[in-house]
């Protein structure tokens, strides 16, 4: 028989645990019976007839080595199956046909417990739940036949026959709508079950491919910057000085560099992951001022002697591209606007957090700009001039590295962006405090 999944192995699982309770039940009814014989005949004076010894003792017995069987040569193996299931149902519903029949035959008040194998079978399929409903149904018939003939009061004994009669036919009945309702329900758990899985897989599609998009995002906003400036120079090397042209040439040659690497990252996704991954030596924070002068005569850099003396383990890769996104954008503001002082950044040390303040004078932005400002593909540049991913995704890298960035800024006067970032890492703690939860 083809194996199937282990649901099956552990609802096979379930029946056998459900036959080991019955077993108990009836064990502890025996041991009662012998060690306290009086409180036995209070107890039984409600239940029905006691079983016939010899029978009762034969039945119990093969239950108990079924389930022995069952329990070391099929879970303990894993070979279950939704036939062996199915069958096991069955050899229960003639189990308890014969214990009926030993204990008072179709008038023993507990042919109810016929429900509790069609029950079971629903967790298996439609096919075996009518399958093990049908034989309930048949072995309480059989009931009729096998046990002894139901006695009622005196001169009522028909009406009693009828009675009891009556109880088979509505038991079938409970038993078609039990199982139809019951399977109902099952039906819809599983389509629903089905259907979060459906919507956990599209979501987790979804943050992939958003992923994969922020990255190709973040590869393009980070080429711009050194194309534009590729493009400046070879637009004015017919015009430069030979010593201008070497310096050029080696300029140029360093922003290609720059932009493969950035290709390299976007072929690779897997070294933007790593690349947000603590450096594995600290770095000095004064690395940023450099960073932040290469991108034109703008800039003045102020740098306290905090800030000199400081050094970071944060992944240098990404503060750096932070730090160039948030001067790109103060250096375009400030050339917008004519007579502009430039741009003044001031690098800081406090309570062991790196604190950059970047400063322009330049065209600000107004209070609906600003709000805005952090939001994927905004930008108060002219078409063609931005992508608007430079604040979003210094945000979200800020955010891994548990750092903030906050933005102020005055239409007509300028705009001031603090960056700051704890100066030891936030990733391999949040990571060790992880593995230690």
């Amino acid at each position: 028989m083809q194996r199937l999944t282990s649901s099956v192995q552990i609802t096979l699982r379930l029946f056998v645990v459900a036959r080991w309770v019955m077993l108990g039940l009836i064990a502890l009814g025996w041991t009662l019976q012998a060690v306290r014989p009086t409180l036995f005949r209070q107890i039984v004076s409600w239940f029905p007839p006691p079983p016939e010894p010899i029978g009762t003792s034969i039945v119990v017995v093969l239950m108990a080595v079924a389930n022995l069987w069952v329990s070391r040569q099929v879970l303990a193996r894993g070979r279950a199956t939704m036939s062996l299931a199915g069958t096991h149902l069955l050899l229960d519903t003639a189990a308890l046909t014969a214990l009926l029949a030993l204990s008072g035959g179709v008038s023993n008040a507990f042919t109810s417990m016929y429900f509790v194998p069609m029950t079971l079978a629903i967790q298996l399929s439609p096919g075996w739940a009518w399958a093990i409903g049908g034989a309930c149904l048949l072995g309480f018939a059989s009931l009729f036949v096998l046990g002894p003939a139901p006695v009622g009061p005196p001169g009522h004994e028909e009406h009693f026959l009828g009675h009891i009669r009556g109880m088979w036919v509505a038991f079938g009945i409970s038993a078609a709508f039990v199982i139809y309702f019951v399977h109902r329900i099952a039906l819809s758990l599983a389509r629903q079950r089905a259907e979060l899985e459906r919507l956990r897989m599209t979501a987790q599609q979804d943050r992939q491919l958003a992923a994969l998009g922020t990255l190709a995002a973040g590869a393009a906003h980070e080429l711009g910057s050194p194309l534009a400036t590729i493009g400046v120079l070879v637009a004015d090397l017919p015009l430069m000085e030979p010593r201008e042209q070497t310096e050029a040439m080696q300029t140029i040659r360093h922003e290609l560099a720059r932009c493969k690497h950035i290709l390299q990252q976007m072929s690779s996704p897997e070294l933007r992951v790593g690349s947000l991954a603590a450096s594995a030596e600290a770095w000095p924070l004064a690395e940023l001022g450099e960073a932040l002068r290469s991108l034109g005569h703008e800039v003045t850099i102020e740098l306290s002697a905090a800030g000199a003396a400081a050094t970071t383990t944060q992944p240098q890769e990404v503060v750096l591209q932070i730090v160039r996104a948030v001067g790109t954008n103060a250096i375009d503001a400030c050339r917008a606007k004519p007579g502009s002082a430039g741009v003044r950044v001031t690098i800081d040390v406090a309570a062991d957090h790196a604190l950059l303040r970047v400063r322009d004078d330049g065209v600000g932005m107004p209070p609906e700009a600003v709000a805005a400002a952090f939001d994927p593909f905004f930008s108060t540049k002219p078409e063609g001039k931005g992508m608007g991913l430079g604040l979003f995704l210094a945000r979200a890298h800020l955010r891994k590295l548990g750092g903030t960035i906050e933005l102020e800024s005055e239409h007509g006067r300028g705009t001031t962006t603090t960056v700051r970032f704890p100066l030891r890492e936030a990733l391999r703690e949040g990571a060790t405090d992880g593995r230690g939860g």
